[in-house]
């Protein structure tokens, strides 16, 4: 690919910065193929719709206090059209570059106490420009990936609750449509939390929303359909009778997956493994 981007660029949530791991997976899929340049954006507790504003397919709009920027200090934002920055566990402190009316800033989210937050905007230069209401912000990093293949892991903090399959289609749309064309990209599948076995309500939530997916992107998805033998045989994964348990429940076996007894949603570096592996043989069968 003498004439394209080799960057594999990875956005989702904490699954795509390897939670319950040991690096994200993203950096198993760069190391088998050619050592290609990775980059790995997820933010815990996501939804698909922040999601889609981080990777650039939804525009992010925002407002500041006084409408102005203020020479080089920060400035409060009292409005965004979608808390791309926020993360249910609230501790964290995220910072994004980008223009806004064409002058360079910093948008910094900073936990404030009591499970609060808040937003600044501080140019990188000095600045009194006005600033209309709802205005753009657009993100420096996402137009830089724009030429990347990029691999969308979005929904698994949507389900359960209302609008999932919505916020998660469209999310990928707008994502997909903000590529540059010829777009290269694939689609990850919803992966089932540790207790969603096959029957519960929140299994065929994932089941139905993976399906309309595989449907929408045919070759271009990845599924996040339990491990088969086969796969587990190329990691040299023997499953325990509990694994076993797991998968006739079509789920993702224990042994893959961080310590079920605190965290019901994450995989650990064997279960990674799987999805990376899957990964590439869709990279390579794509010719990304």
């Amino acid at each position: 690919m003498p004439d394209r981007d080799k960057t594999l660029a990875f956005f989702g949530d904490s699954l795509t910065i390897g939670a319950g791991g040991t690096a994200p997976y993203g950096n198993m899929v760069g190391a088998a193929l050619a050592s290609r340049p990775v980059v790995s954006d997820g933010i815990v507790g996501q939804g698909a719709a922040s999601i889609a504003v981080r990777q650039g397919g939804t525009p992010l709009k925002i407002t500041v206090e006084g409408n102005k920027l203020d020479s080089i200090k920060p400035i409060k934002i009292t409005k965004l059209s979608n808390q791309f920055l926020s993360t249910p566990s609230r501790n964290e402190e995220y910072s994004r570059k980008g223009t806004i009316l064409g002058v360079r800033c910093t948008i910094r989210r900073i936990p404030s106490g009591a499970d609060g937050e808040m937003y600044t905007i501080t140019p990188d230069t000095v600045s009194t420009i006005d600033i209309p209401a709802d205005s753009e912000f657009v993100l420096e990093d996402a137009a830089k990936l724009k030429t990347a293949t990029q691999v969308l892991w979005y929904g698994r903090n949507n389900i359960g609750k209302p609008g999932a399959e919505e916020e998660i289609l469209s999310s990928l749309e707008s994502s997909i449509a903000y590529i540059t064309a010829p777009a290269r990209y694939v689609v990850l599948g919803v992966l089932t939390e540790a207790d969603e076995n096959k029957g519960s309500e929140n299994y065929n939530q994932v089941i139905a929303i993976n399906e309309k997916l595989a449907a929408k992107y045919g070759d271009k998805y990845v599924k996040m359909t339990p491990p088969t033998d086969a796969e587990m045989a190329a990691i040299s994964y023997k499953p325990t009778p509990e694994d076993l348990t797991d998968l006739e429940n079509l789920n993702f076996p224990r042994g893959m997956r961080a310590d079920i007894t605190s965290d019901d949603i994450h995989l650990n570096d064997k279960g990674y493994q799987i999805v990376a592996n899957r990964v590439i043989e869709k990279l390579k069968a794509l010719k990304y």
